[in-house]
């Protein structure tokens, strides 16, 4: 029996692991005048380990996440084995590139043909973005709206009209007298031209009209956003 592990790399956090290997970066940044960006994988396991490698672009529609098949990305070597407690590099680069396109590089174990009777084969998944950095890095520009759904969910939209993506670690309501409250610690990423929703749970105390202040911990420090809760 196998089952799979996903992990999605940490946007603000250390080297990835998943168990058997570990990725450093966790994130990869390809800037406008360099061609490919290079993955250091380390088998820190007692026995050797098989990973396949596979680039998905990376888009953000109605406020999610969405992946798709692409050519664009060039993986080399796309599949390979590291022995126990080696190293492999990988190079990751473009076949075209533009300015604010963003992927995903999958890393994933490849089980090993015999599992043994009665245990369960874990089969291990490095999740990790791939950024094209726009000419002079391009930055940020991003504004924030927030609603209360007919289902009481509070949705809050990040919008980005900047050329550079925008991750979010926290968000956070200020609600006067020195209370605040923690909306979503959620880590995602807001891309270049595309909108980002974070689902907040139903009990919050803000009500329809009410004023706050967002409170957003982001790469790029704190950031504060006077907001009323719209109701639709």
């Amino acid at each position: 029996m196998i089952a799979m592990v996903s992990i999605a790399a940490a946007a603000l956090g250390a080297p990835a692991s998943a168990g058997a290997f570990r990725v450093n970066p966790v994130q990869i940044k390809l800037p406008a005048d360099q061609k490919a960006a290079s993955l250091t994988i380390a088998n820190s396991d007692a026995a050797p380990v098989a990973i396949k490698a596979v680039a998905l672009a990376w888009s953000q529609q109605n406020g999610e996440d969405t992946y798709r098949p692409t050519d664009d990305v060039i993986i080399s070597p796309p599949i390979f084995s590291i022995a126990a407690g080696g190293t492999q590099l990988v190079r990751v680069g473009l076949k075209t590139r533009g300015g604010g396109a963003a992927y995903r590089i999958f890393l994933e174990e490849i089980p090993r043909q015999k599992a043994i009777d009665g245990q369960v084969q874990v089969v291990l998944r490095l999740n990790l973005p791939l950024y094209v950095l726009p000419a002079g890095g391009g930055k940020p520009d991003v504004s924030w709206r927030a609603w209360r759904s007919a289902d009481g969910t509070i949705d809050v939209e990040a919008t980005n009209r900047g050329s550079l993506h925008l991750q979010i670690a926290e968000l956070s309501a200020a609600l006067g007298g020195g209370k605040t409250e923690v909306l979503s610690k959620e880590m995602g990423v807001v891309l270049p031209a595309s909108s980002r929703i974070w689902k907040v749970r139903g009990e919050t105390l803000l009500g329809s009209g009410a004023s706050f202040t967002l409170k957003v911990r982001s790469s790029t420090g704190e950031i504060d956003a006077p907001l009323v809760l719209e109701s639709r």
